[in-house]
Formats: structure tokens, sequence, C-alpha cells
């Protein structure tokens, strides 16, 4: 390639918004008056991910389906940027009819089908590719511990051959990864397994494996642990010393929890987000308020997490006055839009009887995730809104766990059993987990109907995942066997 040429390329590629893409088209244009468009296969590569990255599919694929000549580059451009404006099925398309796939290929798609939360999709790609590598492995693992599957990401992790795992043994984030997954499990001793394969193979402990570590000992109460492992580090950062609080806190040890936070100088937010998040956790709501105070006293710049936990702290103490406050320094500040700041203020609307607030705040917002939107499900429910839930729950991108419980929830409560089934039935065809709340009121639908075969079938569901004994539950099961008269039922689980 020429200078000229190779400097429009490189003016090419700095195309990448919405707001550029007229400088891209009229490269493109020069390009064909030119007539080395169809020559030169890095341009015509450069003008499909141009095209991609300021979202303007449909121009990218006339241009791929005119290329005499393609390589794996226009494949993973295409793939790359349909995946990333979220048509994931239109690159899946691309990628089955992709004449010869590289890691790249692979590790974008299970990569982004697992991002997405979309877990078969993602282990189906994972099982079928030839030669997984680190990227893969990583992605999954990450995928199952973000969305709550603690446990099959620590069962992939031992799947891992000899070889492999002398391959990845340098690949801190997918160890740190797996401990935060024992963490979640309790999973002590398999996280000194790991902990000791760490140490065997001369590891450094940086910031990641480190604080990883010291949350896994921290929840587990093993804290002498969790103290060797910070000596063993050169100089343990805020993440490290965070985590040792939390880990104090979750054990209700708020004292040796202040101690490790008072001995340490120059704090960053990250210890006061971890030491009020402590005392909230611990019910010492007041201590959490105090705590911020003094942070801003300090002249330590609170963050998006910051509010998060001083909007809970007023919401359990009933202070909405003091909640309007963060509200708007939350606007002055610019973190309103924050999916964790904006949901935190959704909640406490709602739990404070003030739902109309809650619905106002959520027309206001521009940027959504699951979790925001699971909360306005669990807001609209409760203010009898269940159009507005079902609408959400509809047009929602990526339903987690959460979005699937809290609509059975509300469909429940607001008199609609036979749509809460449903979505149950659905839920178990898609082999989706349900908690206690969402089973308690799938059971109490089937009262609603008195449905014994459907009760007796979530009851086995329940006795499955080992719920049977919850009180939740049994309360629900004394009313299911009341209503569809089974009182010698409806005693036994009384005795229970």
């Amino acid at each position: 390639m020429d200078t000229r040429i190779d400097y429009l390329a490189r003016l090419l590629q700095s195309c990448n918004t919405h707001h550029s893409i007229h400088v891209g088209k009229q490269l493109h244009l020069h390009f064909l008056k030119k007539g080395i468009l169809n020559s030169t296969l890095p341009i015509a590569n450069r003008l499909l991910q141009m095209y991609m990255r300021c979202g303007n599919p449909t121009d990218a694929l006339l241009l791929f389906d005119e290329m005499p000549r393609r390589n794996c580059f226009s494949w993973n451009a295409m793939i790359e940027g349909f995946m990333k404006l979220g048509h994931k099925e239109k690159s899946l398309q691309l990628f089955n009819v992709m004449p010869q796939k590289n890691d790249f290929s692979w590790n974008m798609l299970i990569s982004g089908f697992a991002k997405a939360g979309e877990l078969k999709t993602a282990r189906t790609l994972f099982n079928d590719m030839p030669r997984r590598n680190a990227i893969a492995w990583n992605s999954m693992i990450h995928c199952y511990v973000r969305n709550g599957f603690a446990r099959e990401a620590v069962r992939l992790f031992k799947e891992l051959n000899s070889d492999l795992v002398e391959r990845l043994q340098c690949d801190a984030f997918i160890l740190a990864t797996v401990i935060g997954a024992c963490a979640d499990l309790a999973a002590l001793e398999y996280g000194k397994q790991i902990h000791s394969h760490i140490l065997v193979n001369g590891l450094d402990f940086d910031s990641v494996l480190g604080s990883s570590l010291v949350n896994l000992y921290g929840k587990c109460g093993d804290f002498n642990s969790a103290n060797q492992v910070l000596n063993m580090m050169k100089e343990p950062d805020d993440f490290c010393l965070s985590a040792l609080i939390s880990g104090y806190a979750n054990c209700g040890k708020m004292n040796d929890a202040r101690r490790v936070f008072d001995r340490t100088t120059d704090t960053s937010s990250v210890m006061w987000n971890s030491m009020i998040s402590g005392y909230i956790s611990n019910n010492e709501d007041t201590e959490a308020l105090l705590l911020f105070h003094k942070m801003r006293r300090n002249g330590v710049l609170e963050d998006a997490s910051t509010l998060a936990s001083v909007l809970s702290a007023c919401s359990s103490l009933g202070f909405l006055e003091h909640g309007k406050q963060v509200h708007g320094h939350a606007c002055k500040v610019g973190v309103i839009d924050d999916v964790i700041v904006a949901s935190a203020l959704l909640d406490t609307y709602s739990k404070r009887g003030m739902p109309s607030d809650a619905c106002k705040l959520f027309s206001e917002l521009k940027v959504y995730d699951t979790i925001l939107l699971n909360t306005m499900i669990t807001v609209y429910s409760s203010c009898g809104r269940i159009e507005d839930a079902k609408h959400i729950f509809r047009t929602m991108p990526n339903k987690s766990l959460i979005s699937w419980n809290s609509m059975i929830v509300g469909l429940s409560q607001n008199g609609s059993p036979i749509e809460a089934l449903d979505l149950f039935c659905n839920m178990n065809k898609l082999d989706l987990r349900m908690d206690k709340f969402s089973l308690a009121s799938v059971i109490s639908a089937c009262a609603n109907i008195s449905s014994l075969e459907l009760g007796e079938q979530v009851f086995a569901r329940v006795t499955i995942i080992g719920l049977d004994s919850d009180q939740i539950i049994s309360t629900s099961l004394v009313d299911f066997y009341c209503k569809c008269g089974f009182i010698k039922m409806d005693e036994y689980y009384l005795m229970q």
C-alpha cells in the first residue's frame, strides 16, 4: 500500500463514532473512484469496521456482500460489530457460515453471549471450540460467577486438564474469579488448594489475587490466613484492606473492621465505602451516616457506591428528607443516571411508600440495566401497576434470575395466578433456579386456583433444591393444603 493510501486507511480507522461517519463515507467514495476498493482488502476491512463502529450495519452488510475477497478480519469485523450493537443472533448466524474461524472469532462469540447472560449458548459454543484458550475459559467461568452460578464456575475450573492448568497458571484474573466463587460458596478448603497452587508456582500477589484471597478468608472467618496474605504482599493496597474490612463486617466484627480502617492513613473512597457498607449490613445505619459526614468533612470525594449505601441507610432509618437531599446531590454531581444510585433511590422510594416518586424518577432516567429494571418490576407490582411490570419484563434484553422471580411474585400478588404458573413452567423449561419467595408465590398461586396437581409439582421442585424446611415455604404449603381441602397434610406441615 503506498503512503497516500496508508494515510487514508489510518484516517478511516479514526472514524469510529456516529458523528464522523460522513468523513468515512467520503473516503469510501474516494476509494471507489480510485478503483482500489476491490483490489485492496485492508481498505475494505477498515471500511467494514468503520461502518460497524459508527452504528451503521446496513452499509457494512452491503459492502460485505459486494466484497470479492474476504479474510478472517472481514468476518470478525462483522461478527464483532453486530455483537456490540446487540444483534447477537445475527452475529451467531454469520459465525456459523464463516469458512475458517480463528481464536478471536470463538472468543468473541463466547464472551459476547456470556456477558449478555445467555449461559446456554455461551456454553454450547465453549464446548464446540476446537482448542479452548485462556480467554474462553475465563469468559465462561466469569460468566457463571457473575450470574450467580458459583458452583458451576468451580466445577468448570476443575475440568481444566493438567496441561491447560500449566498454561493458565499466570492468568491471575481467572484464578481470582474462581477464588471469588469459592468465597460465595464458603468453599474454604478448595480455595486453600488454589492458594497453594499460586504459592507453588510463584505467582505474584498483585492486588487482584491478594484482595480475592483476603475476601475468601474473610468471608469464611479465617482472619489469620487473611492477615498472612496481607503480610506476604509488598504493599497491600486499599482494595486488599477493603476486602479485610468487608470480611470482618460479614462476621459482625465491626470493632475489628474499624480498627483496620482507623490505622490506615490516606484512605481512599474504597475504604470508606467498605466501612459504611459494613455498618449498614450490621444494622448500624446511624454509624454509617455519621461516617459519611466525616468522609465529607475530610474532603474525600464520594462516588456512586457511597451514595447508594447512604440512601440505603436513609431508607432503613426513615430519613426521607435526608434521602431526598442525597437525590439532589446525586443530580448535582452528575451520578443520578448511574444505575447503582438510581436503583437505590427507586428502592428507597418504593420501601417508604412513595411509588409515585419512584415511577417519576424511572421516567426521567436515560440509562437502564437489568438490576434497575428488576427494581421497577417490584415497584410497579407493589403499587398495582402489573401491566407496566409485565411490559418491562417482556422488553428486557437480558433477564436475570431476579427478573423471573420478581415477575412471578408480582403476578401472584396482583391476582394473576395463572400467569405466575406459566412463568414457573417456562423457568422449568429453561432450567432456571427459583428463590424461596417466588416458589412461595407459585405455591400460593396453586392454592388460589385449588390446583393440587400443580402444587405437588412445585413441592417436588422445592424438595429437590432443599427448601422444603424453609419457614416461608412451609407457611405457603400449609395454606395450599388447607385451601385444597387436605387438612391432614396441613396439620403435618404445622407440626413440622
